[in-house]
């Protein structure tokens, strides 16, 4: 019988923690990219900071079986894109990350750009043109997804 209540009050202290929903770790990767959007953004020819996008990326890759391939795909961009060197290696690798998701976006309410001049995407939270690649026309970019 004590073996029962050392049993009960053992499995009452242990505490299990609910798994992350595959759509939260999704969701905080979009999250994720609209700031470093916003970073791109607001420093016009510096090199900005896209730490910590990989990780997420790879969460989510972990979580979304019928997405693996293309988070594999986005997760090499990611890690590229952490080491990039210069604004310009960033930006072009941000397009090509952006490029890779822009199908998964609408599904968080998030929205894909195309730069008509650079052929660059990126994605926003917003329906509002945003360009983070022309400095004197933010306004410029059309909508695609």
């Amino acid at each position: 019988m004590r073996n029962v209540f050392a049993y009960i009050a053992a499995a009452s202290v242990v505490s299990v923690s609910a798994p992350v929903a595959v759509e939260s770790s999704e969701l905080k990767l979009f999250q994720r990219l609209a700031v470093f959007h916003d970073q791109l953004l607001s420093s016009d020819d510096k090199r900005t900071n896209p730490k910590g996008l990989s990780g997420m990326i790879l969460r989510a890759k972990e979580g979304s079986v019928e997405r693996r391939v293309k988070y594999a795909k986005s997760l090499t961009f990611a890690e590229l894109l952490e080491k990039a060197g210069s604004r310009e290696e960033q930006e072009f690798l941000y397009s090509e990350l952006c490029s890779s998701l822009k199908e998964i976006a609408p599904k968080f309410q998030f929205y894909s750009f195309l730069c008509p001049k650079t052929g660059k995407v990126w994605i926003s939270k917003t329906k509002e043109v945003q360009n983070p690649y022309l400095v004197d026309e933010r306004e410029t970019g059309k909508l695609i997804g």
